[in-house]
């Protein structure tokens, strides 16, 4: 079998929040009211959750989230949803590669107790599986990948795609297209990335991320007209169908990427 193609390398995504909102957000701000029903609360996360991308929610889904522990620390929903807060910030742009990792290791823990209080739970692994692979991100794929990383990461996806596949819209494909493509060769598999892409869009026709990895799929494969017309569809495509912050942050990847195309 001849050597594979080396890929397009493609820089970390970037989110464009404001630390300083964030900072004055968080001064003097109320407290998680403790009257409040844990079930209130895990609603109020999955509204901020929506809006994840804007420094102010995200600062209050930390408030909320750490209330939200300190008062049922051992709640299924509690801590499937600080697992996925904490790496909704590991993402915000001023992280170092350290940092990021050890957000990553935070959420993951988080969602390892989850785990522990519901192991069917699809939330809990599929956030676990996220977490893990954003701390391997962060101290690199081989040292991940020597370290046993990559078993931790594997079984809450597998576990996570047995249990809902649908879950998040088709995300669990798509993060199985992802870890096929960010494997180094000879691990690396496109023709199984594309398999999960397909999957992921079976699901959910929507899902810009699949279409985005189909455009490096082609791009890393010499077949620059087909990337070029997935990313002018991802440009094309409106804003709200499924997750917002998740297609936004698509489509500044799909322009980062087109521009290295061009």
């Amino acid at each position: 079998m001849s050597r594979q193609r080396p890929p397009i390398r493609y820089a970390p995504p970037m989110r464009a929040l404001s630390c300083l909102v964030v900072s004055l957000v968080a001064v003097g701000a109320p407290a998680v009211s403790a009257e409040l029903p844990v079930a209130e609360l895990a609603a109020r996360l999955d509204a901020l959750h929506a809006r994840r991308d804007d420094p102010a929610a995200l600062a209050e889904a930390r408030r909320v989230a750490d209330g939200a522990l300190a008062r049922a620390p051992a709640d299924y929903d509690i801590l499937w949803r600080a697992a996925r807060v904490t790496f909704a910030e590991s993402d915000l742009p001023n992280r170092s590669n350290d940092e990021r990792s050890q957000l990553g290791k935070q959420a993951y823990d988080l969602a390892e107790r989850a785990i522990a209080a519901n192991p069917n739970g699809v939330a809990a692994q599929y956030w676990a599986a996220l977490s893990i692979g954003r701390y391997a991100q962060g101290i690199g794929v081989m040292r991940a990948l020597a370290n046993g990383i990559e078993g931790k990461f594997r079984r809450p996806l597998e576990r996570a795609t047995a249990l809902d596949e649908r879950y998040e819209h088709g995300s669990i494909p798509a993060v199985w297209a992802a870890y096929y493509l960010e494997l180094p060769w000879p691990k690396r598999d496109r023709q199984k990335a594309a398999e999960q892409c397909r999957r992921a869009l079976a699901i959910n026709p929507a899902n810009l991320r699949a279409r985005l990895y189909q455009a490096r799929i082609a791009a890393d494969e010499d077949r620059p007209a087909e990337a070029k017309a997935l990313l002018a569809e991802i440009a094309a495509a409106p804003v709200g169908r499924y997750d917002a912050p998740e297609e936004r942050q698509v489509k500044k990847e799909a322009a980062a990427l087109a521009t290295k195309l061009r």
